[in-house]
């Protein structure tokens, strides 16, 4: 059976929304738990990466994350 496409909208809009929330949630909780002197550049970038599309999509305000290089 096909969905139609508000429904399909709906679906892909929530599932957007736990995508966001837990790449927020990995983000915040890997910046809090791993000391800047242990983070390895690809760790720094991806994180950084991840902090900037969250803002870029209005996820979180820009002012809102502080990441440590």
């Amino acid at each position: 059976m096909k969905l139609d496409d508000k429904t399909e909208n709906e679906i892909l809009k929530k599932q957007n929304k736990k995508l966001c929330s837990l790449l927020a949630d990995m983000c915040c909780q890997a910046d809090e738990d791993t000391p800047a002197e242990y983070r390895t550049e690809h760790f720094r970038s991806a994180m950084t990466d991840g902090y900037d599309y969250l803002k870029e999509i209005g996820y979180l305000e820009p002012t809102l994350t502080n990441t440590t290089p």
